[in-house]
């Protein structure tokens, strides 16, 4: 390379040519053999392609002959599929025939129900939809009402409906109703109705539920994700929160009548959608909205009233339990108690049932949907044809089982039909007890506080293997019982009326009633009874104008004359001739004029053929005073003489039945302190050092809850006082009684609360508590004996001056009693009710003894004003009975009380004892009368005549507060046409209003100075009053007639005037500050009314009249200021130097009254509590029975001041106050009068001790009650 590159290359071909040479000579023998070897291999390959030609024809001929072999084996399976389909298609043919034909007959049935229903689609949707819309709040008997009419306006308008319309058949399966009713829904129509309506309105339902049966049913319903809030529940909507975005139900509980506005969104579901979410702004935050969330809401109040705006937001339905319902589930507990068996044998069937019905229901609907996804080939679904065959076995079961179910519940329902007296019983009471809630707020009981009674006395009460006689035993006991364990609750007040209500509802119910051997009360009976003659409007079209007989009076005449047809009308002929035989025979006449008529023998044998009530409405007619007393002889006679006496006062048995969660609670009124019954029975269980008092009121809530925490833990007493004036604070007790733990609870552990009736006091907590009353005794005797069982011996004898210090302590005790028990009488005892405590009486006590033991002498004067104007004194507000006040002590402390012959009273058994030993005053006072006359109290024996027909008009009342709305009762016109045709009838009377250019010149006589005249003044004031009332009258009349028809809304002041019209009651519309004050009924109220308007407008068109009816005035004060002032400027004497003063005349006839120069003629007062001697123009005795004298016409002189003190020196004139009404207790108006006292009349009288008419009450009434 380094020489020559072409050397180089021609060394390298050489050397490459001889490596090639070598190469060569190796492999062409090798080439030679490949080419002799690749010649024998075409040579093989020829040959193996010939082989593989005859191969080939061979495998065709087999493969053709496998084709066939295989469409042969083909052939012949198909034909066995086929003889095997075949074979199974006609196993399946049976089953399907058989199986369907099975439900051939009930869906054959359905089909039918389905046609008809198809024509009915329309009317029945419409009419649900109503029904879920307005039904809710209505009870069952309005209800069905309603639908009777919406049907006959469905079929006015064509609207084709089922004329059987039931809200069940249209809106809800049976196999969910009856797993409702497995959920403690009650199984009546009304009761399935208030689920559905829970179930499918739009709205969130609102529940009046004040038997907690709805909200029991919703927990059970959705006890596993269901949210539990109430209003006082801190962060309550946090929890309500939680529920709207997860999706979970929340129960809302126990509301008010109000609703928290942060509700507003929920109520009315403001739902929108934002990023693609659906929201609701609960607060201030955008809570995403789950559609599964369910929002109930549940009141306990019986009869809440909800304002429009929250009834539009919500689907108000009434869950009061039903008279029907409630017997359904009652009985259970009987037939539980008197036969277990059967009881567990109802329970299990009632739960196999209703799962056989389900799974029947189950099946049907899967082979349906089979039946209709099948296709062509019916045959060919094995599962429509297995599902058959397992429906037709398990209905086969079903039905079997059913028909032995049947069987069984065929026995059961026998048994239970035979003790279905017991809970009807038990219903009846149940339903008085629940309306004792309209009558005080504090009477409220739970139906499960009930139930627990009940159950326990059919536990307790005696056993009988004799099925009625052990029914007897359970109605007599259990009635009782509750009588007894109510009455324990109860003021005084109310005793007899719950056991009146008792025995009236017991009759009422005619098949219960009937049961007992009874005759029940008639429609037409009670409402007599409640009504008196307003019950004949409607019903009676004949007048009944015949005069009373001699001795008879003209009101219970007419009474009389009404109840006999009445009765008629329902085909009761029990008093059959009745007025006939009053006018004609003289019994009757000496039977209407006893004082004992409520308990003496009727006249004429008709005692044998009325029944207790129907005698009591005749008492009732003659003497409504004798009310009382005819009840108690009637609830004696119908239920036993047991029921008309109060239980005694029984702290430990409350006490033993009472639990450790149970509180015990003092309803208190006023006089009476459970305080040292309390500490007794504490000192009786040995629990005095632990028994914890804590008054309530500000500041004291934090206390009292650590003292009940301290109690639970301790199984100490705890006693929260006066709970009434902590209203603030009764939440938190609610709060605290609900969240209590009874196993973290000590079982000694009680808690006491005292209060006086208040409507804040917590319902549940009332609901769940035994309430005891606790009043102070009644009647004179009674209170003398519990003064001087508290009175010490030491303190007796610990005088210096015994003699006198015996007697003024007598006297000062019978006073105390005396003005005590004076309050009974009403106004004619006190004009306000005040409320002395025994505490008066000690100060007053010890006065008497410092003032003896300090002074020589007794200083009469002194007690007298000490004790009748400070001690006593210091409670009365009003000026006149504070001037009764002293006159009532002077009749006991004045010098003849030392005379031992000396009377307290005109009774001769009233008097000072000697002086002796304490027990002799104690044995002196148990020897007293029972029955008191009203001569003990200062007042004349008219005044108990008085006091009877006030307690008569309360009772009536307070029976009349319970009851329903008025309905036509057995016959005659609707209620809304009875008040239709009043109003109508009231609008033809109304008269026009009076106008000042009709006026008679005298009647505005102008004045030298170019005014009108005082008296002028006066009526055209008046004038604008009666004018302004004409025309409230008149509007409201024809607004409300146009509200009954439906033209105008049905507002609640419109509502209000319906429903008092109804009772006869004046309309508050027509009431004060339009009207004046009147307590007369409706009816007497319009008399009354037209004729002050008719006066009014005689003085306008005639001129001043001679005598002026000065009770027609809106302010009578007024018409005796003008005519002062008339005096005046004709004398020009300062107005303020006048007075009157009153002449009474001979003159009755107030239109032969002549002219007065120095003042008015008056006339149209009734005096009560005294007589009127007309010939000697004076005051006298009342007469018997007499309760009211007009007097005749009275001249009022205007006198100068110097003449009136002259003649009011005069001992023989009593300062009579006159009044507006019989009320007499008035309140200060913005003018500076009160509203019920108008003046004083100096009247002429007998008597020279003026005290005498004071203590007799007697005042001046402008207008009568009637």
């Amino acid at each position: 390379k380094k020489v020559s590159a072409a050397a180089m290359s021609l060394c390298m071909w050489v050397r490459a040519m001889d490596v090639y040479a070598r190469v060569v000579r190796t492999i062409e023998p090798k080439k030679e053999k490949l080419k002799s070897a690749e010649a024998s291999f075409a040579e093989a390959e020829a040959k193996l392609s010939a082989k593989k030609a005859e191969l080939k024809v061979v495998q065709d001929k087999v493969a053709a002959l496998q084709l066939q072999l295989t469409r042969a084996k083909s052939k012949a399976e198909k034909l066995e599929q086929d003889a095997d389909t075949c074979q199974v298609k006609l196993v399946r043919a049976e089953k399907l025939l058989g199986g369907l034909g099975s439900e051939a007959k009930s869906w054959e049935t359905k089909s039918q129900e389905l046609d008809k229903n198809l024509q009915f689609v329309v009317g029945n949707i419409a009419l649900a939809a109503g029904f879920i819309a307005y039904a809710g709040a209505f009870t069952a008997e309005f209800r069905s009402n309603i639908l009777g009419r919406w049907l006959a306006k469905a079929q006015e308008v064509s609207l084709v409906a089922d004329p059987n319309w039931k809200c069940a058949a249209v809106l809800i399966d049976p196999s969910e109703s009856r797993e409702w009713c497995i959920k403690a829904l009650p199984s009546d129509e009304f009761s399935i109705e208030n689920g559905i309506l829970v179930t499918r309105g739009r709205r969130w339902p609102l529940m009046v539920d004040p038997q907690g049966q709805g909200n029991r049913w919703i927990k059970n319903m959705k006890k596993d994700k269901l949210g539990v809030i109430k209003l006082s529940t801190p962060n309550f909507l946090r929890a309500l929160e939680t529920g709207i975005r997860e999706g979970a139900p929340i129960l809302l509980e126990n509301v008010e009548e109000t609703l928290d506005p942060s509700l507003e969104p929920v109520l009315t579901k403001q739902v929108f959608k934002k990023g693609g979410q659906m929201l609701l702004r609960l607060g201030s935050e955008d809570v995403p909205y789950n559609d599964a969330f369910r929002f109930f809401i549940t009141t306990k109040m019986a009869n809440p009233h909800y304002l429009p705006e929250i009834c539009i937001k919500v689907t108000v339905i009434n869950f009061t339990v039903t008279l029907t319902g409630l017997e359904d589930q009652l009985v259970v507990d009987v037939v539980a108690n008197e036969r277990p068996d059967l009881a567990e044998l109802r329970a299990s069937l009632v739960v196999q049932i209703a799962a056989d019905k389900a799974e029947m229901d189950r099946l049907e609907q899967l082979i349906l949907k089979l039946l209709s996804e099948a296709g062509a080939d019916l045959l060919a679904d094995d599962t429509l044809i297995v599902t058959l065959d397992q429906s037709a076995k398990t209905s086969t079961q079903c039905v079997e089982r059913m028909v032995s179910a049947d069987e069984s519940m065929k026995e059961i329902d026998e048994v239970t039909e035979k003790f279905k007296p017991v809970s009807t019983r038990a219903s009846i009471i149940y339903f008085v007890v629940a309306d004792l809630a309209n009558i005080d707020p504090m009477y409220q009981y739970s139906l499960q506080y009930f139930a627990d009674l009940f159950q326990m006395r059919l536990r307790k009460s005696e056993q009988s293997k004799d099925i009625s006689r052990r029914i007897s035993v359970l109605l007599d006991d259990f009635t009782s019982f509750i009588y007894v364990n109510i009455c324990r609750g109860l003021f005084e007040d109310h005793k007899l009326l719950f056991s009146f209500l008792i025995t009236a509802q017991i009759l009422r119910h005619k098949e219960h009633a009937r049961f007992i051997n009874k005759c029940p009360i008639s429609p037409m009976e009670w409402a007599f009874f409640l009504r008196g003659v307003d019950a004949a409007n409607g019903v009676l079209t004949e007048e009944l104008d015949t005069p009373a007989p001699e001795g008879i009076p003209a009101q219970a005449w007419k009474r009389l004359q009404i109840l006999e047809p009445l009765l008629r009308f329902e085909g009761n002929h029990a008093l059959e001739g009745m007025t006939e035989e009053v006018a004609a025979d003289t019994k009757w006449q000496e039977f209407a004029e006893s004082d004992t008529m409520y308990s003496e023998e009727l006249p004429g044998n008709r005692d044998s053929t009325l029944t207790p009530f129907q005698r009591m409405l005749l008492v009732k007619s003659f003497r409504e005073d004798f009310l009382q007393l005819a009840v108690r002889n009637f609830v004696g006679a119908e239920l036993g003489n047991s029921y008309i006496v109060s239980p005694p006062f029984d702290l430990a048995g409350c006490f033993k039945d009472s639990q450790k969660t149970t509180p015990l609670i003092f309803i208190l009124s006023s006089g009476a302190d459970p305080t040292d019954a309390l500490l007794k029975l504490a000192k009786d269980h040995g629990y005095e050092d632990r028994l914890h008092f804590i008054s309530l009121g500000q500041g004291q809530g934090e206390k009292a809850e650590k003292l009940i925490k301290l109690g639970r833990e301790t199984g100490d007493w705890v006693c929260l006082q006066n709970c009434h004036l902590a209203a603030s604070w009764m939440p938190a007790l609610e709060r605290i009684q609900e969240q209590q733990d009874p196993n973290s609870t000590d079982d000694m552990y009680r808690l006491w609360l005292t209060s006086m009736p208040s409507p804040t006091f917590p319902v549940p907590v009332l609901q769940s508590g035994i309430k005891i009353t606790n009043e102070p005794p009644k009647g004179l005797r009674a209170n003398l004996n519990r003064t001087f069982q508290d009175i010490e011996p030491e303190m007796y004898e610990g005088c210096s001056k015994p003699r006198e210090y015996k007697k003024l302590l007598f006297a000062l005790a019978f006073f105390h009693a005396a003005i005590l028990e004076r309050r009974k009488f009403g106004p004619i005892g006190w004009n306000v009710p005040y409320e002395w405590m025994d505490s008066d009486f000690q100060v007053s006590r010890e006065q008497v003894q410092m003032y003896l033991e300090s002074q020589a002498g007794v200083p009469w004067v002194t007690l007298n004003y000490i004790i009748a104007e400070v001690n006593y004194g210091g409670r009365v507000t009003d000026d006149k009975d504070v001037r009764l006040i002293s006159a009532f002590l002077h009749r006991y402390f004045n010098e003849e009380l030392l005379d031992d012959e000396y009377k307290l009273s005109p009774l001769d058994a009233y008097y000072a004892p000697k002086e002796g030993s304490l027990e002799e005053v104690r044995e002196y006072i148990r020897g007293l009368p029972m029955d008191e006359d009203p001569q003990v109290y200062g007042l004349h024996s008219n005044a108990q005549i008085t006091a009877q027909a006030q307690a008569a008009r309360q009772f009536l009342d307070t029976v009349i507060s319970v009851q329903p709305r008025m309905s036509s009762g057995g016959g005659g016109k609707k209620p809304e046409d009875l008040v239709t045709d009043m109003a109508a009838g009231f609008l033809e009377r109304v008269p026009e209003l009076m106008k000042k250019k009709d006026a008679h010149p005298e009647t505005y006589k102008k004045t030298p100075d170019g005014g009108i005249v005082s008296l002028g003044v006066f009526h055209s004031q008046e004038m604008d009053r009666f004018n302004f009332l004409v025309s409230r009258v008149k509007s409201t009349l024809v607004t409300l007639g146009q509200a009954i028809k439906g033209l105008v809304v049905m507002s609640a002041q419109l509502e209000e005037m319906y429903n008092s019209l109804s009772i006869q009651r004046v309309p508050p519309v027509w009431g004060e500050p339009v009207s004046y004050p009147c307590l007369k009924p409706l009816n007497s109220w319009f008399e009354d009314f037209l004729q002050r308007v008719e006066f009014v407008t005689l003085w306008l068109h005639d001129g001043p009249p001679r005598s002026y009816w000065v009770s027609c005035f809106y302010f009578p004060q007024g018409f005796m200021t003008c005519s002062k002032q008339v005096h005046a400027r004709k004398t020009k004497i300062p107005i303020d130097a006048l007075g009157f003063w009153t002449e009474p005349t001979e003159i009755a006839d107030y239109k032969q009254a002549p002219a007065q120069e120095a003042g008015q003629n008056v006339h149209g007062l009734f005096v009560q509590g005294c007589g009127w001697s007309l010939a000697r123009k004076e005051m006298e005795e009342s007469e018997k029975a007499v309760l009211f004298v007009q007097l005749p016409v009275i001249y009022m002189r205007v006198v100068d001041r110097e003449t009136m003190e002259k003649l009011t020196k005069d001992p023989g004139r009593y300062g009579c106050p006159l009044y507006k009404t019989s009320a007499r207790k008035g309140t200060l108006s913005t003018t500076g009068h009160s509203t019920n006292f108008v003046t004083y009349f100096q009247l002429p009288s007998m008597e020279q001790d003026q005290g005498h008419w004071v203590r007799r009450g007697v005042a001046l009434l402008c207008m009568l009650d009637d």
